[in-house]
């Protein structure tokens, strides 16, 4: 259950060495010609690039002989299944608030140039102001969504547009719901309280390789130990920045 996948982030795969993405900073200038016989101004659109290099994590796991003996169904169906359920939330967690540091990627809430809304007190005019947060600043969302935590689904569950109406502010079950015309998520690996909303089609993961499920059937081979490791590498980043909103300690 992947919030950005699901949400519309585009995905590169089959990557070897870093890569550089480019974005638009800045556009061009319009201007109205006085006569016909005047000129048009030059001016030029801003450009950058976005760098992405391989960030890998992983997890790992250790299975004696004598639970693969005694088990059933089969443990080691169960832990590899486990492992790769782990690593898909970990690398949902990086693209939505990886910290930038200790070989983490930097995730959407961490991104320098990203628009806020006050989330104390929540109520209609504050989620329709992730909306027109984004959209002053000229973004028409391609893939627009909410994302945050069953908590705060719960509470904007109970919270109506207007007083004395069953007008709920998030549609839906708790999991996968509508705000204001757009999909919304719920997933623990958003912030407590905290939300966000944007054009996730602006998100870029880059992806080396996939995420492996490896076994060593020879971890401890005296003692039939067996090791289990999932490994990924990753990268991610915001093409435009103001393409996303975040409100946080949301009551």
């Amino acid at each position: 259950r992947s919030v950005a996948y699901r949400m519309g982030a585009m995905r590169l795969g089959g990557l070897q060495g870093n890569v550089t993405v480019p974005k638009q900073t800045g556009a061009a200038t319009w201007y109205w010609l006085a006569s016909e016989s005047t000129s048009v101004t030059e001016s030029q659109q801003t450009l950058g690039q976005m760098a992405l290099s391989p960030k890998t994590g992983g997890a790992y796991t250790e299975i004696s002989r004598q639970l693969l003996l005694q088990s059933s169904p089969d443990a080691e169906v169960l832990v590899t299944s486990d492992l790769g359920r782990v690593g898909g939330l970990g690398i949902d967690s990086a693209v939505l608030s990886g910290s930038g540091a200790s070989g983490q990627p930097t995730g959407i809430v961490n991104t320098s140039g990203i628009g806020s809304v006050t989330g104390t007190s929540i109520d209609f005019a504050k989620v329709l102001e992730f909306q027109t947060d984004i959209a002053t600043a000229n973004v028409l969302p391609e893939r627009g969504g909410y994302a945050t935590t069953p908590t705060v689904a719960a509470l904007l569950m109970q919270r109506v547009k207007f007083s004395s109406t069953a007008s709920p502010l998030w549609e839906g079950n708790l999991w996968d719901g509508s705000m204001v015309g757009f999909p919304a998520m719920s997933s623990n690996q958003m912030a407590s309280a905290s939300m966000l909303f944007g054009d996730w089609s602006s998100v870029v993961v880059a992806e080396w390789g996939v995420l492996e499920i490896s076994v060593n059937p020879f971890a401890n081979f005296q003692a039939g130990i067996i090791g289990v490791r999932a490994m990924v590498s990753m990268d991610c980043g915001l093409r435009y920045p103001a393409a996303f909103s975040l409100a946080t300690s949301i009551t």
